[in-house]
């Protein structure tokens, strides 16, 4: 792919798998199918500025992203920090509807039906910090396929994390060296 905003073919494929899709279609109920259609949450001013995903979307992946990285973490900007699902969506062009229906399906798998790996009733969105992690380890110790679902969203999450310039710092990446390269030239043009 050409287009430098393009997601990357490994995230994409991830979410493409027939195992993905299969799994969303055949393990939720009738009733969740029909959630589908359901009108979104309530827009709030950030989910306005959305072109891919809907309300929904981003309410479940904020979930998902900041559990797997949190505030305070290993440094202290995590997935909420930097909006990390605007950033996402931003990534996914708004004709894939392949894609934004691999991604729609495994964040209801994930909000509806991958609680049910620990025990709980409530929705993903709606678990505390520590059931949010124990349901995605499920998700990641469990069947191929919901580690696949679990393995796609991660690496959804962690590419976009770690592509973002605003947290090269806290951990101490200057960024690519054609970058760093830029920046001296434009610094020597500066002072000259």
């Amino acid at each position: 792919m050409n287009d430098s905003k393009a997601m990357p073919m490994a995230t994409r494929r991830l979410f493409l798998q027939q195992s993905v899709l299969a799994l969303a279609a055949t393990i939720m109920p009738p009733t969740l199918l029909a959630a589908v259609d359901l009108p979104a949450s309530p827009e709030s001013s950030e989910h306005k500025a959305l072109q891919s995903l809907n309300a929904d979307d981003y309410r479940v992946l904020a979930a998902v992203a900041d559990t797997i990285i949190p505030s305070g973490g290993a440094f202290p900007t995590g997935a909420r920090d930097i909006n990390l699902v605007s950033r996402i969506d931003s990534y996914i062009h708004p004709s894939d509807e392949e894609l934004i229906t691999g991604i729609r399906g495994a964040l209801m798998f994930t909000e509806h039906k991958a609680p049910e790996l620990i025990g709980a009733k409530a929705p993903f969105t709606q678990l505390d910090d520590e059931q949010k992690e124990q349901v995605l380890h499920a998700m990641n110790q469990g069947s191929p396929l919901t580690n696949t679902i679990f393995t796609a969203l991660r690496g959804l999450c962690l590419f976009y994390f770690y592509t973002d310039e605003q947290v090269w710092p806290h951990f101490g990446y200057d960024g690519p060296l054609i970058l760093q390269a830029q920046k001296a030239q434009q610094a020597q043009k500066t002072e000259g």
